[in-house]
C-alpha cells in the first residue's frame, strides 16, 4: 500500500498488463455466435460505380450479408458531417461540405473508400466473398496535388462544388502586415512543404456489433479515442436512433495520434450488419488498408515571409498555405490547414504583426484529420525555417537571430497577433537553459571529431510554443465502496499515454489515499454522462482539473462528516496529509476513517444518507493554455551517401506543472520520435497521374526505428505555472511534433551550410540530401 504525491514519478500501474499479455485490445474479444465483416474498397482514385453484382458473392459458402452503397441509401441512413471549428469562408458563407456516407454512393473518390461491406461467418469466407463481388467502374481522371486540384481545369470531385474550393480563410492584421513589410530593411521568403503523414499505431482500427432485438439497443466496442462524439455521430447523425440506444465501448487501445479520433464509416456499417444478421460482428481493419484508409495528417504547401529590420528585430510573419483534405470533409479535416495552423504562428517570438492565409482544396486521396498536433508542428516549422532560412541568407548567428526575438517575461501576459493568450512563461530562460543543456563548449571538439571521419556535423535550437485542445468539457466521478476500493471514471481517454496512473495519482494525492485502491474506469458511454475522450493534449488540462475538482467537492463533504464525529464547528476543520483536524482542539480523523462512517446512517450529520461521498462533476475549462519549450538536435551528415544520423537531442518543456515526470518523459520522448519521422522517413506519396498510394506499407512507408533514435535529455521548466486551471498544467502530448522537426532539419542545413545547401524539403532522405549537396556543388 502505497501514498503517492502530485510530482513523482510513478510507474505506469498499466504497463504490467500489457507487458505480460493481459491488456484487452479489440481484436482479443469474442462473443458467442460473432461473426466477420470484410470491407471492399475502390481500386480507383476515381470512378464511376456503375453496377456491383452480388448474387453470385452472396451463394458462397457462409456468407450472410453483402451491403452496398444502394442498400445504404434505401435503408435511409444519414451522413457524418464536419464539426470543424472553422465552418466559414472569408466571405462569410458556409464552407463547401459534400455528403459523407458510410459507403460510398455512385462514386468512389480515393483508392481505399468503402464501396461495400460483406460479412460472412469466418473471416476467410467474407475476403473469398468479397474478392468475388463484381464491381463495374468506369474510371475518371483524378488530382491528388491540392494546388492542382484548385487549379483551372482540374477533374472535379464533386459537381456542385466548382473547382474543388472547400474553403478559404485569413486570421490576423493583414493591413498592419503589409505596412511593416512595406518598411523593413529586409523581406526573406522560402516556399515550405509539410509534408503528407499517417499515424501509423501499433494497432489497427477495428470494432465489434451487437444487437439485442428485445431492447433495440446497440453495443459498439471499438478502438477508438472518443465514445462520446463518435456515439453522437454513430447514433443521432447516421443511424437515426437515440443515443442512448447505443452502448460505445473503447476497451484497451493500441495507439491513436488522432487516426483514431475520428467517425470512420466502418463501425456503423457493422452496427446495420449485426442488427440484419442477428449475431455479433467483427471487422479489424489490416495494415494495408488501414495505410489507405486511415486518416493523413500535414500535407500542406506554404510561402513564409519574414520582415525585419537592419539589427534582426522581426517585423513580421506573413503565411500562405494551401492544404488538401481528400474528398471530403471529414470530423475536423478543414480545420488543421486553417485555423489550427493559424494560432501558433510565430511561436514565442516578438512579432508586432502577422498575417496567415490559406486555401483548402478537395483531392482524390484518403481523408486529413488531426494528427499529433494538428497545425501547431506546421505552424512551429514554417516558423523556425523561414528564421533559420533568413539568418543564413542574411548572415545572422542563427542562434542569436532567435534569442534577441524572443518575448521576454516582462511581455506578459499578452494576446499574440493571432489572438493566443500567453498568460505566462520565461521563454528566453528556457532558451538558455536548452543551450546550456546542449553542451555549446565542447561542440567545435565534436565537429572536428566528426570531419576527421568524412562526416558533417550541424547543430539547430528550436524553440516553440504551442496551445492545447478538444472539448472544454470533462466529467470525473468517484465511487467508494464498503471494502475499502474506489472507483474513479473519467470520459477523457487514453490510448496509451498513462492515464490509469496520472489521474489515479491526483485523486490519491487529493484525498491522501492508497494509490493502490484506485480502480481507474474510462471509454465508457455508460461510465460517465459525457467524455471528451482524447486529443489536443487536453487530458490532464480537462480531466486532471475535473478529478481535482471531485476530489474537493469530497473533501469539502468529508469536513462536515468529520466536523460531525468530532464534535466540531465545520468551520474550524482543516483537511490536510489525509487527515480533517479541528484547528481549535486538535482533534483529528482520518480520510479513511471519514469514508467508512459515510456508509453508516448513525454515523452522518442531518441530511446525508450512507454515500454521500460518491460524487460526479463537470470541470469546464474557460481557455486553453499555451504550452511551450525549446528543442535542439546535433546530427551527422554522411557527404558521400546523405544519410542523416541525429547523433544528440535536448528539450526543455514548459508543461506548467508536472504531475508525474516519467510520464512527461514518455510524451516527450514519443513526439520527437513522430517528429524524427516526419523530418527524415516519413511520407504518403500518390501518383499523380493514377492517384494509386505508392506508399502503401511498411515495406514503402519509412518509420523511425530504436535505432534510428538519439540519446534525449530531457528537462522541464515549472518556474511559470498558469493560472488558467486550478492544477497549473498546460499539455503535453504534442510537443515533441513541434519542437522535433525543426530543429533536426535545421541541424542538417546547419552541417550542409558550407557546401551551400540552403533548404532541402522534409523528409530528409539520404537520396534528398545527396542531390541537395550534389546540386550545390
Amino acid at each position: 500500500m502505497e501514498k503517492f504525491g502530485i510530482g513523482q514519478g510513478i510507474r505506469r500501474h498499466e504497463d504490467f498488463r500489457f507487458l505480460s499479455g493481459k491488456g484487452t485490445y479489440i481484436d482479443d474479444i469474442t462473443h458467442d455466435g460473432m461473426v466477420h465483416a470484410v470491407v471492399v474498397r475502390s481500386p480507383h482514385a476515381h470512378a464511376k460505380i456503375v453496377a456491383i453484382e452480388a448474387q453470385s458473392a452472396m451463394a458462397m459458402p457462409g456468407v450472410l450479408l453483402i451491403v452496398t452503397g444502394e442498400d445504404w441509401t434505401r435503408e435511409g441512413f444519414g451522413t457524418m458531417p464536419t464539426k470543424s471549428a472553422v465552418q466559414k469562408k472569408i466571405d462569410g458563407t458556409p464552407l463547401n461540405q459534400p455528403p459523407r456516407h458510410a459507403l460510398a454512393i455512385d462514386t468512389a473518390r480515393y483508392v481505399g473508400e468503402p464501396v461495400a461491406l460483406v460479412v460472412a461467418e469466418t473471416e476467410m469466407q467474407a475476403v473469398d466473398a468479397a474478392e468475388a463481388l463484381d464491381i463495374d467502374y468506369d474510371e475518371l481522371d483524378a488530382v491528388v496535388d491540392p494546388v492542382k486540384a484548385l487549379a483551372p481545369g482540374a477533374p472535379q470531385l464533386w459537381d456542385d462544388i466548382p473547382g474543388n474550393f472547400c474553403l478559404d480563410f485569413e486570421l490576423g492584421d493583414k493591413d498592419g502586415t503589409q505596412a511593416a513589410f512595406a518598411s523593413a530593411d529586409h523581406v526573406v521568403s522560402l516556399a515550405i512543404e509539410n509534408n503528407r503523414v499517417t499515424a501509423v499505431p501499433l494497432e489497427t482500427r477495428g470494432a465489434i456489433a451487437s444487437y439485442d432485438p428485445e431492447t433495440e439497443n446497440y453495443l459498439l466496442e471499438n478502438a477508438t479515442q472518443n465514445v462520446h462524439a463518435n456515439r453522437a455521430t454513430f447514433a443521432g447523425d447516421v443511424l437515426n436512433i437515440p443515443e442512448e440506444q447505443l452502448h460505445h465501448i473503447a476497451p484497451d487501445v493500441g495507439g491513436g495520434f488522432g487516426a483514431k479520433n475520428s467517425a470512420y464509416g466502418e463501425p456503423a456499417l457493422i452496427l446495420y450488419a449485426a442488427k440484419r444478421t442477428g449475431r455479433p460482428v467483427k471487422w479489424i481493419n489490416q495494415r494495408g488498408e488501414s495505410f489507405l484508409s486511415d486518416t493523413h495528417g500535414r500535407g500542406q504547401l506554404s510561402t513564409v515571409e519574414l520582415a525585419l529590420d537592419k539589427d534582426g528585430t522581426f517585423r513580421a510573419l506573413r503565411t500562405s498555405t494551401i492544404g488538401g483534405i481528400g474528398c471530403y470533409c471529414w470530423t475536423v479535416g478543414p480545420f488543421t490547414p486553417s485555423g489550427g495552423a493559424a494560432r501558433t504562428q510565430g511561436g514565442p517570438y516578438n512579432f508586432p504583426a502577422m498575417y496567415y492565409s490559406s486555401k483548402v482544396a478537395f483531392t482524390n486521396t484518403a481523408p486529413m484529420d488531426p494528427y499529433r498536433g494538428a497545425g501547431r508542428p506546421e505552424a512551429s516549422f514554417q516558423t523556425e525555417r523561414i528564421i533559420d532560412y533568413a539568418a543564413r541568407t542574411l548572415g545572422f548567428d542563427p542562434v542569436e537571430l532567435r534569442r534577441r526575438n524572443l518575448m521576454t517575461p516582462d511581455m506578459l501576459p499578452r494576446k499574440t497577433p493571432m489572438g493566443l493568450d500567453v498568460d505566462s512563461g520565461n521563454f528566453p530562460e528556457v532558451f538558455d537553459r536548452t543551450l546550456a543543456m546542449s553542451d555549446r563548449a565542447g561542440y567545435r571538439a565534436r565537429v572536428a571529431a566528426s570531419a576527421e571521419k568524412g562526416i558533417r556535423r550541424g547543430f539547430a535550437i528550436a524553440p516553440y510554443m504551442e496551445c492545447t485542445g478538444g472539448g472544454p468539457k470533462e466529467f470525473a466521478g468517484v465511487d467508494f465502496g464498503r471494502d475499502g476500493t474506489v472507483t474513479l471514471r473519467v470520459g477523457s481517454q487514453s490510448t496509451g499515454m498513462g492515464h490509469e496512473t496520472s489521474m489515479p495519482q491526483i485523486l490519491a494525492a487529493e484525498l491522501g489515499i492508497d494509490f493502490d485502491r484506485v480502480t481507474y474506469v474510462q471509454g465508457d458511454t455508460e461510465a460517465t454522462p459525457i467524455g471528451g475522450g482524447h486529443g489536443g493534449s487536453r487530458n490532464l488540462e480537462v480531466g486532471g482539473n475535473a478529478v481535482l475538482q471531485a476530489a474537493r467537492e469530497i473533501t469539502a463533504k468529508g469536513k462536515r462528516i468529520a466536523a460531525h464525529l468530532l464534535n466540531s464547528n465545520e468551520d474550524d476543520i482543516d483537511f490536510a496529509d489525509g487527515a480533517f483536524k479541528d484547528v481549535k482542539t486538535g482533534q483529528s480523523i482520518a480520510m479513511d476513517d471519514v469514508i467508512e462512517a459515510s456508509f453508516e446512517t448513525g454515523r452522518l450529520p442531518e441530511a446525508m444518507d450512507p454515500g454521500c461521498l460518491d460524487t460526479g462533476t463537470v470541470y469546464e475549462r474557460e481557455i486553453i493554455t499555451i504550452p511551450n519549450g525549446c528543442h535542439a538536435a546535433e546530427v551527422e551528415v554522411d557527404p558521400e551517401t546523405g544519410a542523416v544520423r541525429v547523433e544528440r537531442f535536448w528539450a526543455v518543456d514548459d508543461f506548467g506543472k508536472i504531475i508525474n515526470p516519467l510520464l512527461a518523459d514518455g510524451q516527450v520522448m514519443g513526439g520527437v520520435a513522430q517528429g524524427l519521422g516526419q523530418a527524415l522517413l516519413e511520407e504518403i506519396v500518390y501518383d499523380e497521374d493514377s492517384g494509386q498510394l505508392l506508399t502503401g506499407s511498411l515495406m514503402d512507408y519509412a518509420l523511425p526505428r530504436a535505432d534510428d533514435l538519439p540519446e534525449m535529455k530531457i528537462a522541464y521548466f515549472e518556474d511559470a505555472p498558469t493560472a488558467k486551471n486550478p492544477l497549473g498544467v498546460k499539455g503535453a502530448g504534442e510537443a515533441g511534433c513541434c519542437g522535433a522537426p525543426p530543429a533536426i532539419v535545421n541541424a542538417v542545413i546547419d552541417a550542409l551550410a558550407p557546401d551551400g545547401v540552403r533548404h532541402i524539403e522534409m523528409p530528409l532522405t539520404p537520396e534528398k540530401v545527396w542531390r541537395a549537396i550534389a546540386s550545390a556543388r
